[in-house]
Protein backbone atom coordinates (compact mmCIF):
# COMPACT_ATOMS: atom_id res chain seq x y z
CA UNK A 1 0.00 0.00 0.00
CA UNK A 2 1.50 3.54 -1.44
CA UNK A 3 0.46 5.99 0.97
CA UNK A 4 0.22 9.85 0.09
CA UNK A 5 -0.90 12.98 1.85
CA UNK A 6 -2.70 15.73 -0.45
CA UNK A 7 -3.24 18.18 2.19
CA UNK A 8 -3.11 18.37 6.01
CA UNK A 9 -4.06 21.90 7.04
CA UNK A 10 -7.02 22.06 9.10
CA UNK A 11 -9.64 25.02 8.53
CA UNK A 12 -7.91 26.99 9.73
CA UNK A 13 -6.58 30.98 7.68
CA UNK A 14 -2.82 30.51 8.69
CA UNK A 15 -0.67 28.22 6.04
CA UNK A 16 2.54 27.58 5.75
CA UNK A 17 4.74 25.90 2.76
CA UNK A 18 4.54 21.99 4.24
CA UNK A 19 1.42 22.45 5.12
CA UNK A 20 -1.08 24.46 2.53
CA UNK A 21 -3.73 21.82 1.08
CA UNK A 22 -6.80 20.73 3.52
CA UNK A 23 -6.24 17.21 5.11
CA UNK A 24 -6.54 14.90 2.29
CA UNK A 25 -5.19 11.31 1.82
CA UNK A 26 -4.57 9.09 -1.16
CA UNK A 27 -4.05 4.77 -0.88
CA UNK A 28 -3.09 3.43 -3.56
CA UNK A 29 -2.51 -0.53 -4.41
CA UNK A 30 -1.30 -0.96 -7.85
CA UNK A 31 -2.90 1.01 -10.10
CA UNK A 32 -5.86 2.07 -7.95
CA UNK A 33 -6.15 5.24 -6.89
CA UNK A 34 -8.58 6.15 -3.17
CA UNK A 35 -8.87 9.75 -2.19
CA UNK A 36 -9.87 10.26 1.26
CA UNK A 37 -11.61 13.56 1.62
CA UNK A 38 -11.02 16.79 -1.12
CA UNK A 39 -11.56 19.78 0.29
CA UNK A 40 -11.98 23.52 -0.84
CA UNK A 41 -8.02 24.27 -0.65
CA UNK A 42 -6.87 21.35 -2.16
CA UNK A 43 -4.78 19.73 -5.31
CA UNK A 44 -7.13 19.55 -8.47
CA UNK A 45 -8.93 15.86 -9.01
CA UNK A 46 -7.43 16.77 -12.26
CA UNK A 47 -4.42 16.23 -11.12
CA UNK A 48 -5.02 13.43 -8.55
CA UNK A 49 -6.96 10.83 -10.24
CA UNK A 50 -8.43 9.24 -8.41
CA UNK A 51 -10.67 6.34 -8.93
CA UNK A 52 -12.86 6.79 -6.09
CA UNK A 53 -13.29 9.66 -2.93
CA UNK A 54 -14.58 8.73 0.30
CA UNK A 55 -16.20 11.73 2.59
CA UNK A 56 -15.45 11.79 6.69
CA UNK A 57 -17.86 14.63 6.92
CA UNK A 58 -19.53 18.16 5.09
CA UNK A 59 -16.97 20.69 6.78
CA UNK A 60 -15.77 22.62 3.68
CA UNK A 61 -12.04 21.67 4.47
CA UNK A 62 -13.24 17.84 3.67
CA UNK A 63 -16.08 18.41 1.28
CA UNK A 64 -15.31 21.24 -1.36
CA UNK A 65 -18.77 20.60 -2.15
CA UNK A 66 -20.10 22.38 1.01
CA UNK A 67 -18.93 25.66 -1.01
CA UNK A 68 -18.04 24.89 -4.37
CA UNK A 69 -20.21 22.80 -7.48
CA UNK A 70 -17.16 20.82 -8.91
CA UNK A 71 -18.36 18.65 -11.70
CA UNK A 72 -16.47 15.50 -11.81
CA UNK A 73 -17.48 11.23 -12.49
CA UNK A 74 -15.80 10.25 -9.94
CA UNK A 75 -17.44 7.96 -7.66
CA UNK A 76 -17.91 9.90 -4.29
CA UNK A 77 -18.67 7.79 -0.92
CA UNK A 78 -21.06 9.69 1.56
CA UNK A 79 -23.39 9.64 4.17
CA UNK A 80 -26.79 10.78 3.14
CA UNK A 81 -26.07 13.65 6.29
CA UNK A 82 -23.24 14.79 4.93
CA UNK A 83 -25.03 14.95 1.08
CA UNK A 84 -27.99 16.58 2.09
CA UNK A 85 -25.81 19.58 4.75
CA UNK A 86 -23.79 20.50 1.19
CA UNK A 87 -25.09 23.44 -1.07
CA UNK A 88 -24.00 21.77 -3.85
CA UNK A 89 -24.08 18.15 -4.60
CA UNK A 90 -21.88 15.41 -6.47
CA UNK A 91 -22.97 14.26 -9.97
CA UNK A 92 -22.08 10.27 -8.98
CA UNK A 93 -22.55 9.74 -5.20
CA UNK A 94 -23.34 6.50 -3.23
CA UNK A 95 -24.66 6.58 0.19
CA UNK A 96 -22.68 4.46 3.02
CA UNK A 97 -23.56 3.80 6.55
CA UNK A 98 -21.85 3.53 9.81
CA UNK A 99 -20.35 -0.50 10.03
CA UNK A 100 -21.22 -1.41 6.87
CA UNK A 101 -18.03 -3.05 5.46
CA UNK A 102 -17.55 -2.48 1.33
CA UNK A 103 -15.11 -3.27 -1.09
CA UNK A 104 -14.07 -0.88 -3.52
CA UNK A 105 -10.96 -1.83 -6.11
CA UNK A 106 -8.58 -3.59 -3.75
CA UNK A 107 -9.52 -2.22 -0.44
CA UNK A 108 -11.83 -3.37 1.94
CA UNK A 109 -13.99 -0.05 3.64
CA UNK A 110 -15.46 0.40 7.37
CA UNK A 111 -17.00 3.53 7.50
CA UNK A 112 -17.21 3.86 11.64
CA UNK A 113 -18.73 6.51 13.50
CA UNK A 114 -16.74 9.55 15.11
CA UNK A 115 -17.48 12.44 17.50
CA UNK A 116 -16.53 15.64 16.34
CA UNK A 117 -19.24 17.89 14.82
CA UNK A 118 -23.05 18.19 15.76
CA UNK A 119 -24.21 19.55 12.74
CA UNK A 120 -21.76 17.52 10.36
CA UNK A 121 -21.47 13.88 11.84
CA UNK A 122 -18.60 12.72 11.33
CA UNK A 123 -16.72 8.87 10.78
CA UNK A 124 -13.42 7.27 10.20
CA UNK A 125 -12.46 4.91 7.81
CA UNK A 126 -10.79 1.61 8.03
CA UNK A 127 -9.09 0.98 5.01
CA UNK A 128 -7.87 -3.12 4.83
CA UNK A 129 -5.74 -5.29 2.61
CA UNK A 130 -3.72 -8.17 2.72
CA UNK A 131 -4.20 -8.12 6.29
CA UNK A 132 -2.84 -4.50 7.63
CA UNK A 133 -5.29 -1.75 8.21
CA UNK A 134 -4.71 1.87 8.40
CA UNK A 135 -6.93 4.04 10.59
CA UNK A 136 -8.14 7.62 9.17
CA UNK A 137 -9.50 10.18 11.74
CA UNK A 138 -8.08 13.82 10.48
CA UNK A 139 -10.90 15.06 12.98
CA UNK A 140 -12.47 13.65 16.17
CA UNK A 141 -13.26 14.00 19.87
CA UNK A 142 -13.45 10.01 20.11
CA UNK A 143 -14.01 6.90 18.38
CA UNK A 144 -17.86 5.21 18.69
CA UNK A 145 -16.85 1.71 19.75
CA UNK A 146 -13.12 2.07 19.57
CA UNK A 147 -12.61 -1.52 21.03
CA UNK A 148 -13.83 -2.63 17.80
CA UNK A 149 -12.54 -0.49 15.48
CA UNK A 150 -8.68 -0.17 17.42
CA UNK A 151 -8.07 -3.88 16.91
CA UNK A 152 -5.76 -5.19 14.60
CA UNK A 153 -4.18 -2.02 13.13
CA UNK A 154 -1.34 -1.39 10.98
CA UNK A 155 -1.62 2.06 10.83
CA UNK A 156 -2.71 5.41 13.10
CA UNK A 157 -3.41 8.96 10.99
CA UNK A 158 -5.09 11.13 13.73
CA UNK A 159 -6.29 14.51 14.03
CA UNK A 160 -3.19 17.10 14.65
CA UNK A 161 -5.22 20.24 15.99
CA UNK A 162 -4.49 20.15 19.44
CA UNK A 163 -1.17 19.81 20.95
CA UNK A 164 -1.20 20.69 24.37
CA UNK A 165 -5.16 20.74 25.45
CA UNK A 166 -8.35 19.16 24.19
CA UNK A 167 -10.38 21.58 22.41
CA UNK A 168 -13.61 20.49 22.90
CA UNK A 169 -17.16 22.52 23.90
CA UNK A 170 -20.61 21.51 24.48
CA UNK A 171 -23.86 22.61 23.22
CA UNK A 172 -27.01 20.99 24.49
CA UNK A 173 -24.92 17.98 26.27
CA UNK A 174 -23.36 17.04 22.82
CA UNK A 175 -19.76 17.66 22.53
CA UNK A 176 -17.91 19.06 19.55
CA UNK A 177 -14.50 20.12 18.49
CA UNK A 178 -10.98 18.43 18.76
CA UNK A 179 -9.08 15.96 21.02
CA UNK A 180 -5.60 16.49 21.66
CA UNK A 181 -2.41 14.48 20.02
CA UNK A 182 -1.13 12.62 23.22
CA UNK A 183 -4.95 11.43 23.95
CA UNK A 184 -4.73 9.83 20.38
CA UNK A 185 -1.22 7.96 20.89
CA UNK A 186 -2.23 6.92 24.42
CA UNK A 187 -5.32 4.91 22.68
CA UNK A 188 -2.45 2.90 20.69
CA UNK A 189 -0.36 2.36 23.03
CA UNK A 190 -3.68 0.65 24.55
CA UNK A 191 -4.78 -1.33 21.33
CA UNK A 192 -0.88 -2.04 20.25
CA UNK A 193 -0.85 0.21 17.51
CA UNK A 194 3.13 1.05 16.80
CA UNK A 195 2.77 2.85 13.97
CA UNK A 196 1.53 6.58 14.17
CA UNK A 197 1.25 9.71 11.60
CA UNK A 198 -0.48 12.81 12.80
CA UNK A 199 -2.06 15.42 9.84
CA UNK A 200 -5.33 18.37 9.95
CA UNK A 201 -2.96 20.35 11.49
CA UNK A 202 -4.07 24.07 13.66
CA UNK A 203 -2.52 27.31 14.63
CA UNK A 204 -0.83 25.79 17.60
CA UNK A 205 1.13 23.08 15.31
CA UNK A 206 2.02 25.27 12.94
CA UNK A 207 3.86 27.85 15.32
CA UNK A 208 5.54 24.57 16.99
CA UNK A 209 7.24 23.77 13.90
CA UNK A 210 7.01 19.63 12.36
CA UNK A 211 10.51 19.00 13.63
CA UNK A 212 10.09 20.34 16.84
CA UNK A 213 6.52 18.70 17.32
CA UNK A 214 7.80 15.36 16.15
CA UNK A 215 11.16 15.54 18.41
CA UNK A 216 8.84 16.41 21.32
CA UNK A 217 6.16 13.63 20.69
CA UNK A 218 9.22 11.01 20.01
CA UNK A 219 10.69 12.00 23.53
CA UNK A 220 7.65 11.63 25.60
CA UNK A 221 6.48 8.04 23.53
CA UNK A 222 9.47 6.26 23.00
CA UNK A 223 8.11 3.01 22.88
CA UNK A 224 5.63 4.75 19.07
CA UNK A 225 6.92 5.05 15.90
CA UNK A 226 4.92 8.55 15.84
CA UNK A 227 5.53 10.95 12.41
CA UNK A 228 4.13 13.96 11.47
CA UNK A 229 2.79 14.10 8.15
CA UNK A 230 3.54 17.58 5.49
CA UNK A 231 2.11 18.18 1.92
CA UNK A 232 3.53 15.79 -0.86
CA UNK A 233 4.78 13.74 2.09
CA UNK A 234 4.63 9.41 0.70
CA UNK A 235 4.62 6.24 2.64
CA UNK A 236 4.62 2.86 1.77
CA UNK A 237 3.68 -0.07 4.43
Amino acid sequence: MKIKFEGTRGEIEEYSRKHRHHSSLLVEEGKFKLLIDHGVKTCSLERIKPDAILITHAHPDHFAWTKKNLQTNIPIYLTRQTFNYARFKPQNYNFIKPNKKFKLGPFTILPYKVIHSIRCPALGFKVSLNRKSLIYNPDLIDIVNKNKILKNVSLYIGDGSSIRSNLVRRKNNKLFGHTRIQTQINWCRKYKISNVIFTHFGKEALSFGDKKLEKKLKQKNPDINIKVSYDGMVIKF
